[in-house]
């Protein structure tokens, strides 16, 4: 397994790898789920978790949470990617934020557009979710994403 360049960001990962096996008796099998939502309305300075339902898709091994994320049936490491997409306007600041048991980080935002990519190491049972949180309330507006979640092999 070989890892990113800067370890103390991952070090609970390197050292709990025993939670980063290959489950064998499923090996080769992909395990990966793909989502999408979005929200209209947001209220100034509270996270609100974005409602990630609709499934684009889904292997074994993902289940997709009612209130809005993806949670994994197997311990291993994972590819998570976050994109979404917000109307702009002066002033406002829009944040998205995406959350494991073991991880938390920012989407770099921009010009309407959001991003985060990483590797997680993940146990069975947790789940990946994305909240967004505004500086200011907002009655009619368009935010929206995709989060993947994909199980990475050795």
């Amino acid at each position: 397994m070989t890892y990113p360049s800067n370890k103390s960001i991952h070090k609970a990962c390197y050292e709990q790898e025993s939670h980063c096996i290959e489950n064998k008796e499923n090996e080769g099998t992909p395990i990966v789920g793909k989502v999408t939502g979005g929200l209209g309305t947001i209220t100034a300075n509270t996270p609100t978790r974005l409602p990630l339902t609709t499934v684009l898709f889904k292997t074994p091994g993902i289940k997709i949470t009612q209130d809005g994320g993806i949670t994994v049936q197997e311990d291993g490491e994972y590819f998570i990617s976050f994109d979404g997409t917000f109307t702009t306007a002066a002033g406002r600041v829009i944040t998205f934020s995406i959350f494991t048991p073991n991880f938390s980080g920012t989407a770099l935002s921009g010009a309407g557009v959001a991003t985060l990519a990483e590797l997680v190491c993940l146990r069975a049972g947790d789940t990946v979710y994305v909240t967004v949180t505004s500086n200011v309330s907002v009655a009619a507006l368009t935010i929206t994403g995709i989060l993947v979640v994909a199980k990475v092999e050795d």
